[in-house]
């Protein structure tokens, strides 16, 4: 007689099987993201609008004194920063200051549509605000955040940094997760290569509030603050580690599913032989 091949035969089912499982996990993602798009977006409608909101215009013309000053005031903070390298010196400003900057400072330009500043309270500017979004995508449609934000300056790194602390819409609530996604307004970049403000922000080593007023300064031997607290450092720190996490689990779980899967197919098969060849 001919030797007869006991191998167990390959059924051809579990290779669809695992292709099966692997297209449910991929329609179940794919289902979670819109799902999450779609609540996304009906959350922002919430507290966003289809318009921006007209912010206040400040007029040159019958305040050409004010302006004047002030811009006398800035230049001798310059001065003072390069010809003087080892005494202390600032700048103080107010709201109406900030706005006058705002909109006459030409590497600020960008910023001058979408910021009023109100006042200055509780170691925070209070500007009302308004910050196009981009709706759902492939809608082709914008979003406007109109609100009142309080800023918390900061200098670090050679930069202006104002952090969005809280939102404030009227007649609706901004979550928080939507405000701590908001980035930092950072001025620096962009002055580094201006020749007026470049030397400013080389020299300073504080930016901070002090009643109404914010107060621009260079006091020899103090050190900058960095440019993310430790604490906000731990945080981010602490969400990735969270998302590798996460990550390792499914693809674990998903190794020892399928290994679970062929160990139990291949017992099967064995088994049926062993019934046959007896």
């Amino acid at each position: 007689m001919p030797p007869q091949n006991n191998a167990p035969s390959r059924s051809p089912f579990a290779g669809c099987t695992i292709l099966l499982i692997l297209a449910g996990v991929a329609l179940f993602l794919i289902g979670a993201s819109l799902y999450s798009l779609f609540k996304q977006d009906k959350e922002i409608s919430r507290f966003t609008t289809d318009h921006a909101m007209t912010l206040p215009s400040l007029a040159i013309e019958g305040h050409e004194a004010e302006y004047n000053d002030l811009y006398a005031r800035m230049q001798v903070f310059r001065n003072d920063l390069i010809a003087k390298p080892d005494e202390k010196t600032q700048l103080i400003l107010s709201a109406n200051e900030l706005n006058i900057i705002l909109a006459t400072a030409a590497p600020l330009k960008g910023y001058k549509p979408y910021f009023h500043i109100k006042e200055i309270r509780d170691a925070r500017i209070i500007a009302d605000h308004t910050r196009p979004m981009n709706g759902m995508p492939g809608s082709g449609t914008t979003r406007h955040l109109n609100a009142t934000v309080a800023l918390r300056p900061v200098f670090a790194e050679k930069q202006l940094v104002f952090h969005v602390d809280t939102v404030t819409v009227p007649n609706a609530t901004v979550p928080q997760e939507f405000i701590s996604q908001i980035p930092p307004y950072r001025l620096g970049m962009e002055l580094q290569k201006d020749p007026i403000f470049s030397p400013v922000l080389n020299a300073m080593t504080a930016m901070e509030i002090e009643g109404d007023h914010l107060v621009l300064r260079r006091t020899p031997g103090e050190l900058p603050n960095p440019l993310a607290s430790k604490k906000e450092i731990d945080s981010g720190f602490h969400r990735i580690v969270r998302v590798l996490v996460i990550g390792f689990l499914c693809i674990a779980g998903l190794g020892i599913f399928f290994s679970l899967r062929i160990k139990a197919k291949r017992e099967g098969d064995n088994a049926n032989a062993n019934h046959t060849d007896s």
